[in-house]
């Protein structure tokens, strides 16, 4: 019994060799790691904020509350009732530029709430 207790810890304790060691960025791990449960990991969702940010400018950027990305859905929380009315109008062309922005198509849509 030691001995197979021997061979399972050899083969899941290796010495590593400097190679092996070599230090990665996160984002890299947390792609493998991702990609490896089946996870898409084609777009950045604080990429898809910043370029959000940069079309709508300062002011709606204060009067949002809540800002993410959910299944290629980008949803977006304001306090103004009539500032919601106005991105309802053009968030389809606000959800064509990021797309263009990025080259492909990284939101199906924007959800203002």
């Amino acid at each position: 019994m030691n001995q197979n207790k021997r061979l399972f810890e050899e083969d899941y304790i290796k010495p590593r060799g400097l190679s092996e060691a070599s230090e990665q960025p996160i984002i890299n791990v947390m792609e493998r790691f991702f990609s490896s449960l089946g996870v898409p990991t084609d777009f950045n969702e604080e990429e898809i904020i910043k370029v959000w940010q940069e079309l709508t400018g300062d002011l709606i950027n204060k009067l949002t509350k809540r800002i993410y990305v959910y299944d290629k859905v980008l949803f977006v929380y304001v306090n103004a009732p009539t500032l919601r009315s106005e991105l309802m109008m053009i968030r389809t062309s606000l959800c064509e530029k990021i797309n263009s922005h990025f080259g492909k198509t990284v939101l199906k849509s924007i959800e203002i709430k």
